[in-house]
């Protein structure tokens, strides 16, 4: 019988803890010296801290994994990215051939991921390392590479003719804006979150093409992006769908006092490509976890404890999804090395726990950083604070214009953010006779609290 599972204690906890207790006690102390409220204060002091020291697992990732080892030494010939950009994204090249496999959880779970590489910009080689990985899967197979940017109903009509493939994002900030901004392509975050669970056969009407249907769509994503930058935006963008949590986030390690060299040449090297057309030109089919399903239950069991003592529901969904994610990614590497498997060993679960956690242990950062109040947020908790200002005793009304004119808001946020008060049923509005005869009557709110 395999050896179940045991979580050990990673080196650093006590370091962690230790950082967040020092990140509290900062915290506190900026909300009373520099009038913050407590996120601003919490934002912070987390900044302050983690420019003061790096976590203590911040390590690249190690695996024993040879296909990835050899994959490594060869790209780290023409790029000094760093083992972490390098590594996920062979495990991305793997997934791209690799849509032929399944295993059942409890239906039929395919191997792709939604893999997004997340660090500082240009020196960090990002762009390099995914087009070279582009490159090799030309190489293999170039009907496996999708369009970068589509509207729904064009990624309905590719997937018509072709249900299966990988989306490159060489610029994940500005894909993710245009495909998932909440002002286009609306619902096609949703398609996605349907795609990556494979629900077998999906339909849908289009004003183009009539009724398609796409029968065992599977897609893999492989983007890079500038991490700040995401953070910034991904408040404005679908975080409550469903697609986030699909989302295999890997935020690379800090590059401080690295020196760095420019690109060397790039060539496909054959033992690759070999080792690639083997694994490509396989049947596919039921891969087994049957051998590793005691670790993959004490893995899963540690992961819903963590998730269970998380107040952010977001981050909680990211830590259950992870439970797959782990057996997705051990598949892949058990196919990587052994490609006509049928069951996973448990070495390649151990490697696959190795990069899940590395992926793990930046998720509460990640996704703390979004308890931070949106501009949207704080917009409506100055309007309300005017309005209750300028309307002490809840009679009067406070013209529309009077608050645009003081908030100094672009006037689509204020009137979002106006819409939200009214949503919480914070203050309500009136129409009010307009200035001029005959025009229309103007907009005010008034704060429901007296």
């Amino acid at each position: 019988m395999s050896e179940i599972y045991v979580p050990p204690k990673l080196a650093g906890d006590d370091a962690r803890q230790a950082k967040q207790e020092a990140v509290d006690e900062r915290a506190a102390i900026l909300e009373v010296d520099a009038d913050l409220t407590p996120e601003e204060a919490l934002t912070r002091a987390k900044l302050e801290v983690s420019g003061q020291q790096d976590p203590p697992d911040a390590e690249e990732p190690r695996v024993n994994n040879r296909f990835l080892n050899q994959w490594c030494d060869s790209i780290a010939r023409s790029t000094d990215a760093s083992t972490s950009l390098i590594l996920f994204a062979g495990v991305g090249l793997l997934s791209s051939l690799c849509h032929k496999y399944f295993f059942y959880a409890p239906r039929e779970t395919h191997l792709n991921l939604f893999l997004f590489i997340l660090g500082p910009s240009s020196s960090a080689r990002k762009t390099t390392v995914l087009d070279m990985v582009r490159d090799y899967l030309a190489e293999v197979d170039p009907s496996l590479i999708l369009p970068n940017e589509f509207t729904p109903e064009a990624l309905w009509s590719c997937l018509a003719k072709r249900n299966h493939g990988t989306v490159f994002s060489r610029e994940l900030n500005s894909w993710l804006d245009s495909m998932l901004g909440k002002d286009y392509n609306r619902g096609l975050a949703s398609t996605l979150g349907n795609i990556y669970d494979h629900t077998g056969c999906i339909t849908r009407e289009t004003k183009k093409d009539g009724l398609i249907t796409v029968n065992d769509a599977v897609i893999t994503l492989l983007g890079v992006g500038v991490d700040e930058y995401l953070i910034d935006h991904l408040k404005e963008m679908d975080m409550v769908s469903g697609f986030w949590p699909r989302v295999t986030l890997v935020r690379l390690p800090p590059q401080t006092g690295k020196t760095y060299r420019s690109p060397g040449m790039f060539i496909l090297e054959p033992h690759i490509l070999d080792k690639l057309r083997v694994i490509a030109i396989q049947k596919g089919g039921e891969i087994k976890y049957s051998k590793i399903n005691p670790l993959r239950e004490a893995y899963a069991a540690q992961l819903y404890r963590e998730a269970a003592e998380l107040d952010n529901i977001n981050l909680a969904a990211g830590y259950s999804r992870l439970e797959w994610i782990v057996v997705k990614i051990a598949t892949l590497l058990q196919l990587a090395d052994y490609p006509d498997s049928k069951e996973i060993e448990p070495d390649a679960f151990n490697d696959a726990v190795t990069l899940v956690n590395y992926c793990k242990q930046h998720l509460p950062d990640f996704y703390g950083e979004h308890l931070k109040p949106s501009m949207e947020d704080k917009l409506a908790t100055w309007a309300l604070k005017f309005i209750r200002k300028r309307d002490e005793n809840g009679t009067a009304w406070v013209p529309y214009r009077t608050i645009l004119q003081h908030s100094h808001a672009d006037t689509g946020k204020l009137q979002s953010a106006l819409g939200r008060l009214l949503a919480t049923e914070e203050c309500q509005p009136s129409d009010i006779p307009s200035l001029t005869k005959g025009g229309r009557p103007g907009k005010a709110y008034r704060s429901r609290q007296c």
